[in-house]
């Protein structure tokens, strides 16, 4: 009979897999286009660094005649850096170098700005962490070189500007880290799709060693005052970006909110897209977003980024968080101001609407306060006046003019469509009552203006939802909400959207065919992740609801759902869940637990086997031990019991006590994300997983095992392929090739070797099963152990063990991959995250290789060992969710076990 268990789970992953790579919306960010040829001009260093770093290089930027002009290298503009991430080209830079030129050209500013971009090989440091330190060193010395080149400024930089692109935005924040570093030379840092709060993948030691260095040495510096000097502006790509997801780019934690904003593009003012992992170094809205800011933190007095921390944070916030509206950046904020023009019109609507094609004057119209404020205390007003200034409050005189006011309009925030100047302000009255009215001042205008207002009382204005349960798919639970009518602007607090495998769709239902232009708002408070929806010609929308980031346990507030209407229409809104984007939202945030828990089913696989052996029992092939003995209740129940009693105080200071790392659940807790059924269900999609691939490397094993039977001897005599195996001398003179390959050019290598022999052994024993499974002469009795049921044995139990060390060669795959691509430069990889490992495979290679299914058979102690690997199993399930580092360790625990049991029997 077919399991349906793991194809039904197999499917479930498939599901999830494809809603990520495919659902999300199209791309719509901008070309930047240029006009002439770019130049990469390679700088000249010093024959010691490049001696030092042979692999690497430094270029600058240019275009036409600023390239010609900048061949001597004698510069006076202002230094940026630009650092390329994982497998990053530093032609990267194009984009924010030719629309920084183009834009100072235009603008006729007295500064302009050098980009400068590092050749990092293309190295692929998301994967292999070995190579950050030596990258980050490299950096140090072109910041040096690039200081050094303006000597013959009239105002030569004293910083350069850090532009990190993916992993090159942890480079440039671990140049801090290193002790000859002069933290004055920088001061502002941007990155671009960075995983700050940790790698995506934490495939090797040096990886995480890295990120732990840098935001703990991040954090002290800041608590401490070092680093007050630097501020940050990190942006996430949102669900385009299905390599770094959003929540990794935050800075929470690592940089307080006075020196680091953090968004996602969809929710960057003039931005409101979301770009994928490569395009967001050259999606125009972003590019121009950026530039933006980098232009108006220049001292004009200086020509070079200004010092002043505040100055830097508040044009970081004006540009990526908060933007209402205004032609260029301004200091000031709310400020005193008078409405200005002579037209006053008077209006006491709740809900106003005005729309003229043009206007031929200023008119300022009035609306009084309630100064009870018992009704109506809040005032929301959306419009496209271009004008900088356009609401006020003010304290009438008499004649229905102010004698003082303030201007509001700072308090306003753009919002899409992108070029329609569209902005939205709320005012809530309660906090100034001195002042008697709201202004909304009209400017003339060739242009159409739209203003809608409304007066409305907070509470009435808002209701709370409760979001569907997730499990309600199957019967598709709806749940509605019916928006009061005459409504501008309605609040929708979405009480229990708070996991990250929360996904729901919000439906707004119109009964006007033909409206104006209506919005969905999703607001999130705990990070810069909103999204929009804009219905034009239509009051209907949808809107996708799922999180990018994780709520933390000290989050007590709830995303909501904003609505911007028009009045004249009636609404409802229907939420539903989403199964499929549930699924996809599961496996964005935690596909990345299911190698390890792959791994701990092939280790309970191996325990199995091995303790049925000692028994005296037949060895089950692969899929029987899997169904046999692989269910999620012998894994997960220990784990959530083990994140339970660590949720203890006394419990949890005396385990870190022991000086053991915290388990991985502990991990994913931090970072909002962790919920109880995570172990189980992942459980079984790593299972089905795992049968998948068994399958396929199943299949070519058998592939190869019946070429070697039609192209090799017919008949085999099983004492004869005894005598012919490998004289223990001879494994262990492998063994040592297997430990100089791995001492001398690379640990990986060595696992792929191994893989190689045992891939071929594997196959061998496959073909004499079907030898004698041939011979007239030998039947396969499974009650009566003879040499057909020997080699069937000594088959499934290799076989596993085959499938342990493919898992780890395809962990250190980078490694390869790096060692290879760098053979020019030298044959030993400098800094190998395989080599212990590699040394401890080389010396259990001598033990397993000869391994056969009777030596086993019938030992009380091989029983009693086996629970050993299920142990091994038990603690790569704790301890490698998120360290997938550590899962060779319990495999190679597990080698040791099994070897020793070879040696005893």
């Amino acid at each position: 009979m077919v399991n349906v268990m793991p194809i039904l789970m197999l499917g479930l992953v498939l599901v999830g897999l494809f809603d990520i790579l495919s659902n999300y919306e199209t791309n719509r960010c901008e070309m930047t286009w240029m006009y002439e040829y770019p130049e990469y001009l390679p700088v000249p260093l010093s024959e010691n660094v490049t001696r030092s770093f042979p692999r690497y290089g430094l270029y600058l930027y240019g275009e036409g005649a600023y390239a010609r002009q900048s061949k001597n290298f004698k510069l006076t503009g202002v230094p940026v850096l630009f650092i390329p991430g994982n497998a990053g080209s530093h032609k990267q830079v194009r984009s924010l170098g030719s629309v920084a030129l183009k834009k100072a050209q235009h603008l006729r500013t007295p500064f302009h700005f050098n980009y400068f971009s590092v050749d990092l090989n293309e190295e692929l440091t998301g994967m292999f962490g070995a190579i950050l330190s030596e990258q980050t060193e490299f950096v140090h010395r072109c910041i040096l070189k690039i200081l050094t080149m303006y000597k013959k400024a009239d105002s030569p930089p004293k910083s350069v500007i850090l532009v990190g692109h993916s992993v090159g935005g942890i480079v440039a924040r671990a140049l801090f880290t290193l002790p000859d570093f002069d933290p004055s030379m920088v001061n502002t840092i941007i990155t671009q799709a960075t995983p700050h709060q940790s790698p995506v993948i934490n495939a090797d030691q040096y990886m995480a060693d890295f990120y732990n260095t840098v935001n703990q040495f991040w954090q002290d510096g800041m608590s401490s005052g070092r680093l007050s000097h630097v501020t940050i502006a990190s942006t996430g790509g949102a669900h385009r970006d299905y390599l770094v997801r959003a929540g990794l780019t935050s800075l929470k934690g690592i940089v307080p909110e006075s020196n680091a904003v953090s968004a996602v593009t969809s929710a960057i003012p003039k931005v409101w897209l979301s770009t994928d992992h490569l395009a967001i170094v050259w999606c125009k809205q972003l590019v121009l977003a950026t530039k933006r800011s980098l232009f108006d933190i220049i001292d004009p007095k200086t020509r070079q980024v200004t010092t002043d921390v505040k100055h830097r944070m508040q044009v970081f916030r004006h540009h990526f968080l908060h933007h209402p509206g205004s032609k260029s950046f301004s200091l000031t904020s709310v400020q005193s101001a008078v409405p200005p023009g002579d037209k006053w019109v008077e209006l006491t609507d709740e809900v106003w609407e005005f729309s003229e094609t043009r206007t031929e004057g200023v008119t300022n119209y009035i609306f009084p306060i309630d100064k009870e404020l018992g009704g109506r205390d809040t005032f929301v007003a959306t419009t496209n006046i271009v004008e900088d200034s356009w609401v006020y409050l003010c304290q009438e005189e008499g004649g229905k003019r102010c004698k003082e006011g303030l201007d509001m309009s700072s308090r306003g925030q753009l919002s899409p469509p992108l070029y329609s100047g569209h902005k939205v302000v709320h005012l809530h009255l309660d906090s100034y009552r001195s002042f008697s009215h709201v202004v909304v001042s009209v400017p003339k205008s060739s242009k159409p203006v739209t203003i809608q207002t409304q007066f409305y009382n907070g509470t009435e204005k808002s209701q709370e939802l409760q979001v569907p349960n997730v499990m309600s798919f199957a019967i598709r639970s709806v749940v509605e909400v019916e928006v009061p009518n005459n409504t501008v602007f309605y609040n929708i607090s979405l009480v229990g959207l708070q996991e990250v495998y929360h996904a729901f769709t919000a439906n707004l239902v119109s009964d006007c065919e033909d409206n104006d232009m209506t919005k969905m708002h999703m607001h999130i408070p705990w990070f810069k992740e909103d999204v929009y929806s804009v219905s034009q010609g239509s009051g209907s929308g949808k809107l996708s609801l799922r999180l990018q980031s994780g709520k933390l346990v000290d989050e007590n507030t709830n995303a909501e759902l904003r609505l911007y209407l028009n009045p004249k229409c009636n609404y409802k809104v229907q939420v539903w869940v989403n199964f499929v984007e549930v699924l996809g939202q599961l496996i964005r945030f935690h596909g990345i637990v299911i190698p390890a828990l792959a791994v701990t089913n092939i280790l309970k696989v191996l325990s199995y086997q091995v303790r049925t052996l000692g028994r005296g029992q037949p060895c089950p092939s692969f899929s029987e031990a899997q169904t046999a003995f692989c269910q999620p209740y012998r894994v997960a129940p220990l784990v959530n019991l083990f994140s339970l009693l660590l949720s203890y105080q006394g419990a949890r200071l005396m385990y870190l006590s022991l000086g053991i790392p915290l388990p991985d659940s502990e991990v994913i807790k931090a970072q909002g994300s962790w919920f109880r059924l995570l172990p189980i269900l992942f459980y079984l999609f790593a299972s089905a997983i795992c049968r998948m691939v068994s399958a396929a490397l199943f299949g070519g094993v058998t592939m190869i095992g019946h070429c070697m039977v039609w192209f090799g001897k017919k008949t085999a005599d099983p004492e004869e392929m005894a005598r012919k195996a490998p004289h223990p001398a001879a494994l262990f003179v492998i063994s040592g090739a297997f430990l100089a390959v791995a001492s001398q050019f690379s640990g990986a290598l060595a696992f792929a070797l191994v893989l190689a022999l045992y891939f071929g052994k594997t196959c061998r024993l496959y073909a004499n099963t079907i030898t004698l499974r041939n011979c007239l002469n030998l039947q396969n009795d499974k009650k009566k152990p003879g040499p057909l049921a020997d080699a069937e044995d000594t088959f499934h139990l290799q076989y596993t063990i085959l499938y342990l060390i493919w898992f780890m060669s395809m962990l250190y795959m980078p490694s390869v991959v790096f060692w290879g691509k760098n053979l020019n430069f030298e044959y030993r990889l400098p800094a190998d995250p395989a080599l212990y490992t590699a040394a401890a495979m080389s010396a259990c290679f001598a033990f397993l290789y000869p391994l056969q299914g009777c030596y086993l058979r019938k030992k009380r102690s091989v029983v009693w060992l086996s629970w050993l690997v299920y142990v091994s199993a038990i603690l790569a399930c704790m301890y490698s969710m998120v360290a997938l580092y550590r899962t060779p360790y319990f495999i190679l625990l597990a080698f040791v076990v099994v070897a020793f049991c070879q040696r005893m029997a």
